[in-house]
């Protein structure tokens, strides 16, 4: 049975167990409108709890009904509505009178529900002023032998994001720029579909949801289209330069107020894991959750110090780290120190340790300069960042998934890996730039060597044309990282890496559909058994 086919039994078959219970299964397709805003997404997850989050558009209390997989009642919980004060529309905001975008506040349910079972399989339903909507869940279970996640970054909604077409570079030097075969909406969309197709645990995003992290109608955008798939598997973000971005012009850019107000609509959406910082604003900035044999280590390196130095990611975000809006990195800072206890956690604990943060500090993309503002520099380098490497390194961190140059590139980093009691062994750390989510689709800057890199799709995924000149394969394309991890009756576990691409192919009646192919670089790690 396909993916698509099992995903469609499985939801008629939760429809069927809801109208045994006596809700009308119509209900669960509504639309938001004057119940909802935002209707319920997943979030946080742990062995025996989970987040269920939505936002309405008025105070009510609502109603969420937790059932088991075979759809029986087993409780019920009513939520207290808080205003959500942070995701107020800025005045400079764009937004045509007839749009249809909402001026009035909405309000903010997030329901934590304790005492699940691990790796007990969930349904739920939300009542909200008249509408209905629901989905469903499974908790980490450690005794599971599979899991399966993917990564992608770099979405950047916005309204624009429909009928914007992003240039794509071609191969060859010589050949003229180009546009997209679809527009950014349609490939974050179809991006969007065959990831639920595939069922996954979860879904890591390396940064960038959003264009501009200040602009509400962008956040509206990124809802809109992702609601659907945060029903059904559990996002978890990191944070990039476009969330800290509060809008061009007026809106703020990076000014400190302005950043600070655009990270809060980012905080205000997600519940995320605690990480017990000594500053308040920063608690959820960085965090890790666990899965089975996983460790994702999610980190906030989108401003090193000192400002506009050597190491800094971002020129433009003023602030002191440790005291401004974005938490230092550097050896030595409090989240540095917090990752060094993390990393040597999971290396003790899991199987595989993945690292995801936004920007890459090993790429052949713009960002791959170093930092300055010169000719050959880049304001918002990911280059500074490899004074981690030495860390990773230590604690044979596996894979490190970043964003940022909107490029598929795969780097293979060779180092050693202390191991508990001081002896040590060859490790090689794999770093992935997925950026190719739904926004843009770069090739490497000339002259820009990385000597790590093993795959760069705009080089090593020539495109392929029959006699008409028609595109049949290869080439880059919108797509993300899909980590499938299984147990062998020997013990050990398996990490298999693969990079989709979402395949565009044109009917006669000149609309795309979409095919799922693999790009050559599959990759397979092997933990063993200590």
């Amino acid at each position: 049975m396909t993916g698509a086919r099992a995903k469609a039994d499985r939801f008629y078959s939760f429809l069927a167990g809801l109208a045994l219970l006596g809700w009308s299964s119509a209900l669960l397709s509504a639309a938001p409108g004057a119940g909802f805003r935002i209707t319920p997404y997943l979030q946080n997850p742990s062995e025996t709890a989970i987040t269920v989050t939505w936002l309405s558009e008025d105070d009510r209390p609502g109603l969420l009904r937790l059932m088991s997989g075979q759809g029986i009642e087993i409780r019920q919980l009513r939520s207290l509505p808080v205003l959500a004060r942070a995701l107020e529309y800025q005045a400079g905001e764009m937004i045509e009178p007839d749009s249809g975008l909402a001026r009035n506040l909405p309000y903010l349910h997030q329901q934590r529900i304790e005492g699940l079972e691990p790796g007990g399989a969930y349904r739920f339903l939300v009542e909200q002023g008249g509408e209905s909507a629901g989905g469903q869940f499974h908790t980490p279970d450690k005794s599971k032998s599979s899991l399966r996640f993917i990564v992608f970054g770099d979405s950047e909604t916005e309204p624009e994001s429909a009928g914007k077409f992003t240039p794509w570079p071609g191969a060859g030097d010589a050949e003229p720029e180009r546009k997209y075969l679809v527009d950014q909406e349609t490939g974050y969309r179809a991006n969007l579909e065959l990831i639920r197709g595939r069922s996954p645990d979860f879904v890591a995003i390396a940064g960038d949801l959003v264009e501009s992290g200040g602009e509400q109608r962008d956040w509206d955008e990124f809802w809109r289209l992702t609601a659907p798939l945060a029903s059904e598997t559990f996002l978890i973000p990191a944070l990039g330069n476009h969330e800290y971005f509060a809008g061009p012009g007026a809106l703020g850019q990076y000014g400190p107020e302005a950043s600070r107000q655009a990270v809060d609509r980012y905080l205000t959406y997600f519940d995320l894991p605690a990480n017990n910082s000594g500053r308040q604003a920063h608690r959820e900035r960085y965090y890790t959750v666990n899965w089975n044999a996983v460790t994702l280590v999610v980190l906030d390196l989108n401003n090193g110090t000192p400002q506009r130095s050597s190491s800094d990611t971002n020129w433009f975000l003023l602030g002191d780290g440790e005291g401004g809006q974005a938490p230092d990195w550097k050896p030595g800072s409090e989240q540095y120190r917090w990752l060094e206890q993390a990393l040597e956690q999971a290396q003790q604990n899991s199987a595989f340790t993945f690292v995801m943060f936004h920007h890459c500090p090993y790429s052949s993309g713009v960002h791959g300069l170093p930092p300055g503002e010169r000719d050959g520099e880049d304001r918002l380098s990911g280059r500074p960042l490899r004074v981690l490497t030495p860390l990773f390194m230590r604690y044979g961190v596996d894979v490190v998934l970043t964003g940022h140059d909107e490029m598929y590139e795969h780097s293979l980093v060779p180092g050693q890996e202390i191991l508990p009691g001081g002896k040590s062994r060859e490790h090689a750390l794999h770093v992935y730039d997925v950026g190719v989510g739904g926004d843009g689709l770069r090739g490497p800057i000339s002259g820009l060597e990385n000597p790590y890199r093993v795959f760069l799709a705009h080089q090593d995924a020539p495109e392929i044309r029959d006699d008409q000149g028609v595109l049949v394969d290869g080439g880059k394309h919108y797509g993300h990282l899909e980590v499938n991890v299984t147990a062998s009756d020997s013990g050990a576990w398996e990490a298999r890496l693969d990079m989709v691409y979402l395949f565009p192919v044109a009917g006669e009646d000149g609309q795309y559909r979409f095919e799922r192919r693999l790009y050559n670089d599959g990759t397979l790690l092997v933990s063993q058994p200590e």
